[in-house]
């Protein structure tokens, strides 16, 4: 601390970043009350200066080159809001080995570096706050490291990536297509321009990676988290699904905790209408974790956007800088991380759930009994069957294929796998299979 107040540097100053600072500017008093301290924004660091205003009557030194932050002494807080992986990693790190406090919203230096950026915490007796990594303006960092810390997390079922719920949102309320759906969602500055990150679930992964590490008190990789992208759903499939079956899409990440073992995924799934997740709705995110005592807890609110993020970005601020003024800050560790536990992944194909499965066959006797034979001959038992009259307007109408439903009891995937790979050699079927979980999230 420098005169009694403690000096706090960002190092990003994008859109959350520009955010924070607009935080700062409006609710300083606020935040000095609740931090039982005065704090002062004394340096933003970014490649591009743009515009920094006065703070609390002084304005923040600018400057492009971060270690200028991390190196001042004044500095006890550094809050890292560039993302990715480098220097995200590298300004973390030299931050705690200067004896600085950590905030950041860097959900994928995290999920990577999980054991190298807690060891180095508990070694320099650092805290690293992340409330914004994973939920946006949701305080679900606080509430499973605090709020649940009496429980064992048993599994977690979370809506977490605001780009794919805003695309389903509008594919299943507006009938619009997934190309519409995603040009809509970049339109609305929930997409960027190569939009894969999200539509292939490596940030929804990265997330669940960082929920599960903090709940397992271990490292749980990205790569462990099995992981499905949306790019291939149907307008076709969410319609019937939802006319006909009372099902609705989202695309959930979810955990499951046995002891040491875990399971990891993330996929678009089929859920019921009476679920609370079918009514979250567009960038909205929602978590359901479920304790041995506590039983199911859920966080709902805004995922994604400049001022949510921000808003759980300053939250940690406070926290910090309430512990750097009373001398505490490090003393007790944030994160409980044992890196002596391995924790390890239980098997993908073993794991079983309902399964929807929608065949294009050609419009003659004798497809649909071969189907079910191959299904059965693997184990895997019909809840029920629908085939459609005639061909659909997005199918194969020149060989009049028509549209097969089977929705599945529960099976594993290694028996639908397999099935499939063994149907897609029938006779009189045209186009892939299309294969969707459903599960009742409970």
């Amino acid at each position: 601390m420098k005169d009694g107040v403690v000096q706090i540097g960002l190092i990003g100053h994008g859109t959350v970043g520009g955010g924070v600072v607009k935080l700062f500017q409006k609710n300083l008093p606020l935040l000095e009350s609740k931090a039982g301290t005065k704090m002062r924004l004394a340096w933003v660091s970014s490649l591009e200066r743009g515009t920094i205003p006065v703070i609390g009557g002084t304005r923040p030194a600018y400057t492009a080159n971060w270690r200028q932050v991390v190196e001042d002494p004044s500095v006890d807080i550094v809050i890292e809001l560039i993302g990715g992986l480098e220097p995200a990693r590298t300004i973390i790190l030299s931050a705690l080995r200067a004896g600085k406090q950590v905030a950041t919203a860097n959900k994928a230096a995290l999920s990577k570096h999980w054991m190298e950026i807690f060891t180095e915490a508990q070694h320099r007796r650092g805290l690293v706050y992340f409330e914004a990594a994973v939920g946006g303006g949701i305080p679900v960092i606080q509430g499973l490291n605090e709020g649940l810390a009496a429980n064992r997390i048993q599994r977690i079922r979370g809506v977490v990536n605001g780009t794919t719920n805003y695309i389903l949102t509008r594919m299943t309320e507006e009938n619009m297509s997934f190309a519409n759906a995603l040009k809509a969602a970049q339109v609305a500055g929930f997409a960027e321009a190569n939009p894969s990150f999200d539509i292939e679930g490596v940030d929804a992964a990265q997330k669940l990676a960082v929920l599960s590490s903090l709940s397992t008190t271990g490292w749980v990789r990205v790569s462990d988290v099995h992981r499905e992208g949306l790019s291939g759903i149907d307008l076709w499939d969410l319609d019937f699904a939802k006319k006909r079956l009372g099902l609705t899409a989202k695309f959930v990440a979810m955990l499951d905790v046995v002891g040491d073992r875990f399971l990891a995924r993330v996929h678009p799934t089929l859920i019921p209408e009476t679920h609370p997740f079918a009514n979250v709705r567009h960038e909205y995110n929602a978590i359901i974790i479920q304790g041995d005592f506590v039983k199911d807890v859920m966080f709902y609110g805004k995922g994604a956007g400049a001022l949510p993020t921000a808003s759980a970005v300053v939250s940690d601020v406070v926290y910090l800088a309430r512990q750097v003024a009373g001398g505490i800050a490090g003393r007790m560790p944030y994160v409980t991380f044992d890196r002596s536990r391995r924790m390890r992944s239980l098997s993908w194909r073993d794991h079983s759930t309902r399964h929807y499965l929608r065949f294009n066959t050609a419009d003659k006797p004798g497809v649909l009994a071969s189907i079910t034979k191959v299904l059965s001959r693997h184990g895997i038992s019909i809840a029920s069957v629908h085939q459609e009259d005639g061909p659909v307007a997005e199918l194969d109408v020149v060989r009049r294929s028509v549209p097969v439903i089977i929705v599945t009891h529960e099976a594993s995937e290694g028996a639908v796998d397999d099935a499939r790979s063994a149907i897609r050699r029938l006779p009189g079927l045209s186009r892939r299979a299309v294969h969707l979980r459903v599960d009742s999230l409970r």
